[in-house]
């Protein structure tokens, strides 16, 4: 029997508004009414999740940056992953020649040195997020800022070379995710989804084979290795499909198949 169930936000659980569909409000209603426990999990940051839970009208655990933080439904820190000393800094700097925007995350900020980037509005308005300008981001870090997050926003291509540029200064000191069609994600190695689900599961006392997950990009990957009932939205990548058990055009469909499922076990 399934009893948790795990979902991705953005272009999964969200639309393309940053907007939940109300056949998905409604599913998720009925999964916890089966006693099925539910979890967010997202490269955003928390305040982000909570802002989604709000708007639900519940409260569910939460994955948010990757997997750097995992908090219970009543906001109990489990546990939180940052870049160790000045790391951050130094990828940041290393990723500036490429030209491309960035953004560094801590657990509830989300800093950019400067604004001079002229893609700043538009990447803002369709993220549904403001960024804090906060010159000094760069100097302190590793002092009075723990960047948990690097993000970067380009072109396929763009994003690609970003991460091989960054892998090959970084071999062994940072992991990387395409997060969305135009967003990479930097982590402090080992920090992921799975990572951070297999934590939260094990805290639970809940076994992988009880669990079922949904996404739709490569940083959900590690949630599908993880998790025999994985299901991924049909826009998603042909690499990023071949990790999943089902393909689904909602996450209600998702739950649908849950629900079913249960009743059949």
């Amino acid at each position: 029997m399934i009893q948790f169930f795990v979902t991705d936000l953005d272009n999964t659980l969200l639309n393309d508004q940053k907007e939940i569909n109300p056949e998905d409000q409604l599913a998720l209603e009925k999964l916890m009414v089966a006693g099925v426990k539910i979890c967010l999990a997202s490269g955003r940051s928390d305040h982000e999740l909570i802002k989604v839970m709000n708007n639900l009208e519940a409260k569910y655990h939460r994955i948010s940056q990757n997997g750097a933080y995992v908090r219970t439904p009543d906001g109990v820190h489990l546990r939180s992953t940052v870049f160790e000393g000045d790391l951050a800094k130094r990828i940041y700097e290393s990723a500036e020649e490429k030209n491309l925007f960035g953004f560094i995350a801590t657990e509830d900020r989300i800093l950019i040195p400067n604004r001079n980037h002229p893609s700043i509005p538009q990447i803002e308005e369709g993220l549904k997020i403001k960024f804090e300008e906060h010159p000094d981001a760069l100097i302190e870090i590793g002092q009075q800022l723990q960047p948990s997050k690097l993000c970067y926003f380009g072109t396929e291509d763009q994003l690609h070379d970003l991460q091989s540029h960054i892998q090959y200064h970084f071999p062994d000191e940072v992991d990387s995710y395409i997060s969305d069609v135009h967003c990479v994600d930097f982590m402090p190695k080992h920090v992921s989804k799975g990572t951070a689900l297999a934590y939260l599961l094990d805290y639970l006392q809940i076994q992988p084979d009880s669990v079922a997950c949904a996404g739709d990009s490569y940083n959900d990957i590690s949630m599908f290795e993880l998790i025999p009932y994985s299901f991924v939205m049909k826009h998603a990548n042909p690499e990023v499909k071949a990790y999943a058990n089902h393909e689904i055009q909602s996450v209600s469909e998702a739950v649908e198949w849950i629900l079913q499922h249960n009743k059949n076990v």
